[in-house]
């Protein structure tokens, strides 16, 4: 697997010495990108797992965004990122492991449970999925686009939690049901993330209890900074979880 014939930017990450069957797919934060996954991609690759990257679509706060439509007319963006998780999902042969980060870990638990999480092998999740949404979006207008007027977040929160989609509370449990019992999960928390609470995460595992949820609790962890600010916590974890779901070649 050299390449992905896929509508959006894909790259593919071969291992340097294979030692599992799974690809690790990864699906990175709102506002990232390729870049924003290489260090974790790094580090599957050296456990000996292939990886592939993509460009999520609607991945920015822009007023072209803010009515994001599916060709069978599904409005939000998580309805995008479902779509495109599935297309990669379908894109790769054999067994898949994903690996998401933030908000559009939704769109990543939307996809798995279309497929029935056939030939996923387990999941990591990092800052999400989470609920709680116009929370979180105040906290991300607040915090990292420093509106500093309460009414304007106010305001803006609800526009973004339109753009994201209606419904998403509803659909959240089904997804969840339609995840076979005793699928691994890593959840990856930071004690001190400003955007996501461990409430917002904890709103959504709270929902079922047939899966094989681990959870990786990083006291002073912030949004996403538990690879690069705490790898002695961060790494063991994760290669604890993937050697463990994963098959050995």
């Amino acid at each position: 697997m050299s390449e992905l014939d896929l509508p959006f930017e894909a790259q593919v990450n071969p291992a340097p010495n294979k030692r599992f069957q799974e690809t690790v797919v990864f699906v990175h934060h709102f506002g990232g990108g390729l870049r924003t996954t290489l260090r974790h991609m790094r580090l599957v690759n050296n456990l000996g797992f292939d990886a592939v990257r993509f460009e999520l679509q609607f991945n920015k706060m822009e007023l072209s965004n803010l009515f994001p439509i599916t060709a069978d007319l599904k409005i939000g963006a998580r309805n995008i990122w479902m779509e495109q998780v599935e297309a990669v999902l379908n894109a790769i042969p054999g067994k898949k492991i994903l690996y998401s980060f933030s908000m559009p870990s939704l769109g990543a638990l939307g996809a798995m449970a279309n497929r029935h999480a056939a030939d996923i092998s387990g999941w990591v999740t990092d800052g999400g999925p989470f609920l709680q949404l116009m929370r979180a979006s105040n906290n991300l207008f607040e915090h990292e686009y420093d509106v500093k007027n309460p009414l304007l977040r106010y305001l803006y929160s609800g526009a973004s939690y339109f753009a994201f989609g209606f419904g998403t509370e509803v659909s959240v449990p089904r997804w969840l049901e339609e995840l076979p019992k005793g699928f691994p999960v890593l959840s990856i928390r930071g004690g001190k993330d400003p955007l996501v609470p461990c409430s917002a995460i904890n709103a959504v595992f709270n929902q079922v209890d047939h899966l094989a949820l681990e959870k990786l609790f990083i006291p002073d962890g912030g949004h996403l900074d538990g690879l690069k600010k705490f790898a002695s916590v961060y790494e063991p974890a994760v290669k604890g979880f993937l050697t463990k779901v994963g098959t050995p070649l």
